[in-house]
């Protein structure tokens, strides 16, 4: 079922993200130099695949979300993207191994509060039935 594949692919998207930051978070708090490294796999996740993943969201999902009564949680996933996105400016931005271990720190802490956030606040409020309309919705409208 076209449904159950792109539900589990959502959440094992939201799941890795998650890990991936954690294991971030722990790498630049510990070594800076470490973190350091992280730098270009970490810039081409976030305008990768995580850009990816934002912009369905903002193209496909909020759209119908707000539809459901979710307008003021919706409001704070866009506000998360955008420091999200601002975050992978400064570290592309960065050019000492401190400021690279703090933008791969932040990026790292956005992307947990993000992932976080819509799984606390977001998913939850849909029911099974609500969810399969809404990505039904979707993929019935060519995004």
């Amino acid at each position: 079922m076209e449904f159950e594949r792109m539900m589990k692919q959502l959440f094992t998207e939201e799941d890795s993200a998650r890990a991936m930051a954690a294991r971030l978070m722990e790498i630049a708090q510990r070594d800076i130099h470490a973190a350091a490294q992280e730098r270009v796999s970490l810039l081409a996740f976030l305008r990768g695949p995580m850009e990816r993943h934002m912009a369905y969201e903002e193209a496909s999902m909020f759209p119908l979300l707000v539809e459901h009564g979710l307008g003021p949680e919706v409001e704070v996933a866009i506000k998360q993207h955008a420091a999200i996105r601002k975050e992978a400016e400064n570290l592309e931005a960065a050019t000492t191994d401190e400021a690279t271990a703090r933008a791969v720190y932040l990026a790292a802490r956005l992307m947990m509060h993000h992932t976080n956030f819509e799984g606390d606040y977001i998913y939850p409020e849909l029911s099974r039935t609500e969810w399969h309309n809404l990505v039904k919705a979707t993929m019935t409208t060519g995004e």
